[in-house]
């Protein structure tokens, strides 16, 4: 099934009317070759998804003679959709907020792309001591829109209720200012104390709210910056007995708090 965000002033609930103009209607129309009939998923971008099946498609052709009758209701082509129903939610009970360590060559692609189908809420690139990559202003911004890209393709693929954040690079000071008042911070850590003590630090899970995953470079983080993070109250957990790469780590640790806050959300 194709999967589509709109604005929220697009869906009319009363009507059980989706309106689907602009770059939408291209892919729909030009790209999909979409057919009346054929069912469609809308998510609103803030946790509504609806299942439609395609009702109208008003091409430049129908515009033309509709104009030509009288009728100047259609302004645009546009693809008009039926809500069947309300999907369920397919987002997690809590936010989750990776920051990741910049890591080198393109491996943030990938990690963006996991992060979305893990079900974080939002990727900031992390400027950590160790990060051997340094981005300027124009870089970065190329690079954030590319991510953010990415994002929205993995979000769309997922079934996600909405399109993940990739925020701009963050300096090391600026995320524990960031979140000072989440209600969970976690940074995996190779020195960490046993699995049954992270075991214990994961069962804290909060039902809602936010949870702050920090993910090291290709170097770690370094003695200053854990320390630092435990002043902050971050806490270390353990991913294991085997050292892993920093886009393993950052796979490892949301599928865990996935299946976690999952698990949590089904007991309620």
């Amino acid at each position: 099934m194709h999967h589509f965000f709109v604005d929220r002033s697009d869906i009319d609930t009363d009507a059980r009317r989706v309106r689907l103009t602009g770059d939408n209607y291209n892919h729909l129309k030009n790209v999909l070759r979409v057919r009346v009939g054929e069912k469609i998923l809308i998510s609103d971008g803030e946790g509504t998804d609806y299942e439609c099946d395609v009702l109208e498609v008003h091409d430049e052709n129908y515009i033309k003679e509709a104009r030509e009758t009288g009728d100047s209701s259609v302004t645009e082509p546009e693809v008009i959709l039926h809500i069947n129903f309300v999907e369920e939610i397919h987002e997690l009970p809590a936010d989750i907020y990776l920051f990741q360590g910049l890591p080198k060559q393109d491996k943030m692609e990938l990690i963006v792309q996991k992060a979305v189908e893990l079900g974080a809420h939002a990727v900031i690139p992390l400027d950590s001591k160790n990060t051997v990559i340094k981005l300027d202003d124009k870089r970065q911004q190329k690079k954030t829109e590319r991510w953010q890209a990415i994002a929205e393709a993995a979000a769309k693929q997922s079934k996600r209720s909405i399109i993940p954040k990739v925020m701009h690079v963050m300096k090391w000071k600026a995320a524990m200012e960031f979140v000072k008042d989440f209600d969970l911070k976690l940074i995996p850590y190779e020195n960490a104390k046993s699995i049954k003590h992270t075991m214990d630090e994961l069962q804290k899970l909060p039902d809602h709210g936010k949870i702050a995953v920090f993910i090291g470079p290709e170097g770690g983080f370094s003695d200053s910056e854990i320390d630092d993070a435990l002043q902050h109250g971050i806490e270390p957990i353990t991913l294991g007995k085997r050292i892993l790469r920093t886009e393993t780590a950052a796979i490892t640790s949301l599928s865990v708090l996935m299946l976690m806050l999952e698990a949590k959300g089904n007991e309620e």
